[in-house]
C-alpha cells in the first residue's frame, strides 16, 4: 500500500516547481531598480529628463520621472514608435478585409510609381520609394522593390494616406479612435507645436541641443502625414499598454500579429544587424527574443522594447533631442539600460 504521508511532501515539491515555472522569467531574473537606472544616468555623458518605465505583467521594476514639469503621466512626441502604431492600424484594416498586404499602392493612392509597390513593402521599408519632385511626376525608386531595405518616413506617410483614403477620415482621427477604443494614453494632434503646448498641459515641452545649449522647440508643424511616421503623442504608460496589448493579441488576429513579428527584411542598426517585420525591429538570439522601435525627432527621443518570453516592457521617453554628431552620447543611456536588462533576463530555454 502507498504511504500517503511520504507522497505529500513530493507533491508539494512538484507544486512549488510548477508554480515557479509558470512565473514570467523576468520576475525571476530582473533586479533592475530606480536606483540602478539613476546610477547609469549619473555615469553617462549627458543629462536625462523624461520618463523611464520597465514592467512586466506582475510588477513594475523601474518607474522613474526626472525633470521640471515632467510627471508620471506626461506625454511626449514619440518619434518613429508612431510607425509601429501605423503598422498596427494597417494590419487591423487587413483583418477587416479593407486592405491586402499584396495590394499595389496605386490601387489606393493617386500616385504613379516607377515599379509596382505593395503595402507589405511599405511596411517593411523595402519599397525603395522616393517622393516625386512634383505632383505630375512619378515617385522615384532607389532600387527594385523588395530587393533591399531602406528606412523610409515617406513610405509610412503613404501608409497613413492609404488608411485615410480607405476610411475617408483624417489619419489623426483614426489614431484617436483606436486609442479611445482600447483606452490607450496615445493621441494624434495636428497644428503648431506652440499651440499644442498651450492646449495640452500634459505635453512636455521639447528641447533641441544647439551649440551645446538646450533650446526650446517652438517652430514645428505637425500634419497628418507626419503623424503616420513620427509625431504621435503618448505617455510611458500609454506605450507600455500598447506594446503589451499588441503582443498579447488584443488588437489583431493571430495571423496579422505573426506577420508583424516575423522577419521580412534586415536593418543595419547601432545594435548590430536587426531583422525587421512590419513596423517592428526584431532581434532573435538563442534564449532571447526582442521586439523594438526607437524614435528621434526635434525635441524628443524615445525607445520601446518588449521581450515576449518574459512579457517585459521597456519605455524610455525624453524631451531633449541631443546633437547627432555624437551618436554614443545621444543613445548611450538607452543602450546601457537595454544591455543591462538583456544580461539579466537572458535564458537558454
Amino acid at each position: 500500500m502507498m504511504d500517503i504521508n511520504r507522497v505529500k511532501p513530493k507533491l508539494k515539491q512538484v507544486a512549488v516547481l510548477l508554480s515557479l515555472s509558470l512565473l514570467p522569467l523576468s520576475a525571476l531574473g530582473l533586479t533592475l531598480t530606480n536606483a540602478d537606472v539613476q546610477t547609469i544616468i549619473n555615469q553617462g555623458s549627458r543629462p536625462f529628463t523624461g520618463n523611464i518605465l520597465i514592467r512586466d505583467n506582475q510588477q513594475t521594476y523601474v518607474d522613474l520621472t526626472i525633470g521640471e514639469h515632467i510627471h508620471a503621466d506626461s506625454r511626449f512626441l514619440i518619434g518613429s514608435i508612431s510607425k509601429t502604431i501605423t503598422a498596427t492600424l494597417v494590419m487591423r484594416a487587413v483583418d477587416q478585409q479593407k486592405l491586402s498586404l499584396n495590394d499595389d499602392i496605386t490601387e489606393h493612392l493617386n500616385i504613379v510609381t516607377e515599379h509596382p509597390i505593395t503595402i507589405a513593402q511599405l511596411l517593411n521599408h523595402t519599397s525603395g520609394i522616393l517622393p516625386p519632385k512634383s505632383p505630375s511626376l512619378k515617385a522615384r525608386s532607389q532600387f527594385i522593390p523588395g530587393s533591399q531595405f531602406s528606412y523610409s518616413n515617406y513610405g509610412y506617410k503613404l501608409l497613413g494616406d492609404i488608411l485615410s483614403q480607405s476610411d475617408q477620415k483624417p489619419y489623426a482621427e483614426l489614431v484617436n479612435q483606436f486609442a479611445k477604443q482600447y483606452q490607450l494614453d496615445i493621441s494624434a494632434d495636428v497644428g503648431e507645436i506652440t499651440d499644442l503646448y498651450a492646449q495640452q498641459p500634459r505635453l512636455v515641452h521639447g528641447f533641441m541641443e544647439q551649440q551645446q545649449q538646450r533650446v526650446l522647440l517652438d517652430e514645428f508643424t505637425i500634419d497628418n502625414g507626419f503623424i503616420a511616421f513620427g509625431a504621435m503623442q503618448a505617455s510611458s504608460q500609454g506605450i507600455a499598454a500598447f506594446i503589451e496589448g499588441l503582443t498579447q493579441q488584443q488588437f489583431l488576429s493571430a495571423t496579422s500579429l505573426q506577420a508583424m513579428t516575423s522577419p521580412s527584411a534586415k536593418r543595419p542598426h547601432r545594435w548590430g544587424e536587426l531583422n525587421y517585420g512590419y513596423g517592428l525591429q526584431i532581434s532573435q538570439l538563442p534564449g532571447l527574443v526582442e521586439y523594438s522601435h526607437t524614435g528621434y525627432l526635434p525635441g524628443y527621443i524615445s525607445a520601446m522594447i518588449y521581450y515576449p518570453q518574459t512579457q517585459l516592457s521597456v519605455v524610455i521617453l525624453e524631451n531633449t533631442s541631443w546633437d547627432l554628431d555624437n551618436m554614443e552620447r545621444v543613445f548611450g543611456l538607452h543602450d546601457k539600460i537595454r544591455q543591462t536588462i538583456r544580461n539579466q533576463i537572458k535564458t537558454d530555454d
